[in-house]
């Protein structure tokens, strides 16, 4: 088992703030959680695989566009070899196996290098971890089409349910119609407690407000309690069994439901109007709040609503409602039917929540199944991934080693050269790009271009250009800053330039 430290490099790249950030910017900058803004420069001219290091979604994995500036929120993880597959690795890490052991921190979670590189990495021959790539691509190919499919859910049962009341209204059996003052004993609305002096307590009454009253039923999730003394004045707001509430403020405005045993005695705010029947049959309650949720009474709520910041629906309006009023066999079977349709879709609604809450765990347990090496069949004539480590520590042992921090013993020349550069920050980072001042040269090269890495590059031009300054050097490299001593430096390590202090010369 290998580690991310023994096979990835990984680097926090410099920050911007939010302020330097600009609409008109050329390239976009991903923060913790991805594109936070754009920015007239980029730092990174390729595609990285990020990880989110601050933070309540610490551990979150991104990619990164194609010439974007990277900031330090985001932890930029690149395999150090060209035999470990991106992809692999990314899969690897959306799992999140060993992460949350290297999250630190309670009040302000944070990942850093050193708490990733113990990370463990299930390292496998690149042709199994291409393999693996390929099959977890189409197994979660299929769940994302099932996310999809499952998300439309909602949106048809919610239509389905309004052309059931649509139909439930209309039609030959329905010819009689009245309005509900005519069948209503009373419609009133409640007080604010905060106009009277009054404070939600512990106990006492239940005090409703709009955020109460649902499509259909209440919901007694978030409650608050007033002191009894509140109802000896505000009889007439008393909510009774049986009421029909409805929303008539704001923007849950036409929500209605009918009051239960559990409220009965309670109090209400002045979004809530409280419409009581003349007579209390609870089929015609049932019946009215139906009604209410339907696409005609919806319309007339809406259209009859004034303030457009703060809609608000008059008692006026609501005594002037004009809605069918079948005999009492057929306002039986309407609600009957209704309620056994609305069974029905609410029953697919709690298997939509279920299953969508499956599917995240189905993608986890690809993933979990695919770095136990129980997804794909392994290949005996695969190289073991054991050689492949050591190639990997190998390449690792036999390259420069970096020289981090200010305080660094550089070769003279390029110590002395580099002051002119201003790039003592960027001496233990490993970005693509150093940041370019404004009116500065365009850098087009990386270290990652095929006639630069691992080979002479700056050897060949000094060959070609035998002038032993640095600065003359750098500007006919035509690299970023970062790069140039980065590739400068290994060159010296690697023998194909002789640093001698005084100028530099080709080997």
């Amino acid at each position: 088992m290998s580690s991310l430290g023994d096979t990835c490099e990984m680097y926090q790249p410099q920050t911007i703030s939010k302020s330097e950030t600009t609409p008109d910017g050329a390239y976009p900058v991903f923060g913790a959680n991805g594109i936070i803004g754009r920015y007239h420069q980029f730092n990174h001219e390729e595609s990285q695989l990020l990880m989110t290091c601050r933070g309540a979604t610490c551990g979150t994995i991104n990619v990164s566009e194609p010439k974007s500036w990277i900031t330090g929120n985001s932890m930029v993880i690149r395999p150090r070899s060209s035999e470990i597959d991106r992809r692999f690795l990314e899969q690897y890490l959306r799992s999140g196996a060993g992460i949350s052991d290297a999250i630190t921190g309670s009040a302000q979670p944070q990942i850093t290098r050193a708490s990733l590189e113990p990370v463990p990495l299930p390292l496998a021959p690149l042709p199994e971890q291409r393999r693996i790539v390929a099959k977890v691509d189409g197994l979660t190919a299929r769940t994302a089409r099932a996310r999809k499919e499952l998300n439309r859910i909602p949106t048809l049962i919610a239509r389905y349910k309004q052309r059931l009341l649509a139909l439930a209204f209309s039609g030959g059996k329905i010819v009689a119609r009245t309005t509900l003052d005519d069948i209503t004993e009373r419609v009133t609305k409640g007080e604010s407690p905060g106009w009277q002096g009054f404070e939600y307590q512990e106990g006492g009454i239940l005090f409703l407000r709009s955020q109460n009253v649902g499509w259909g039923k209440l919901l007694l999730n978030d409650q608050v309690f007033l002191d009894p003394t509140f109802n000896l004045k505000r009889e007439k707001s008393m909510i009774q069994f049986g009421d029909v509430m409805l929303n008539i403020v704001g923007a849950s405005i036409g929500r209605t439901a009918v009051a239960t045993e559990e409220v009965a005695g309670s109090n209400c705010n002045q979004a809530v109007a409280i419409i009581r029947l003349r007579d209390r049959d609870v089929t015609d309650q049932k019946y009215v709040c139906w009604w209410l949720q339907s696409p005609e009474a919806q319309n007339l709520i809406v259209e009859g609503a004034v303030d457009v910041a703060r809609a608000n629906f008059s008692l006026a309006n609501i005594r002037a409602m004009n809605l069918p009023w079948p005999n009492k066999s057929v306002r039986t079977e309407i609600v009957r039917r209704i309620e056994s349709a609305f069974g029905w879709l609410d029953r697919m609604a709690a298997d939509h929540a279920a299953a969508s809450k499956l599917v995240p765990r189905l993608d986890a347990a690809i993933l979990a199944k695919a770095f136990r090496g129980e997804l794909v069949p392994q290949d005996p004539n695969d190289e073991p991934a054991g050689v492949l480590l050591e190639r990997i520590n190998a390449e690792r042992e036999a390259a420069p080693k970096k020289i981090r921090g200010r305080k660094s013993k550089l070769p003279a020349i390029i110590a002395t050269a580099l002051g002119t550069f201003e790039i003592s920050g960027y001496a233990t980072a490993t970005v693509a790009d150093q940041p370019k001042k404004s009116g500065a040269k365009s850098m087009t090269k990386s270290r990652q271009d095929d006639d630069v890495k691992d080979k002479p590059y700056l050897a060949d031009l000094l060959k070609s250009a035998p002038n032993g300054d640095v600065q003359t050097l750098f500007r006919a490299a035509d690299l970023p800053v970062a790069d140039f001593y980065k590739q400068l430096a290994w060159e010296i390590g690697a023998k194909h330039i002789i640093d001698d202090a005084k100028e530099l010369k080709a080997a």
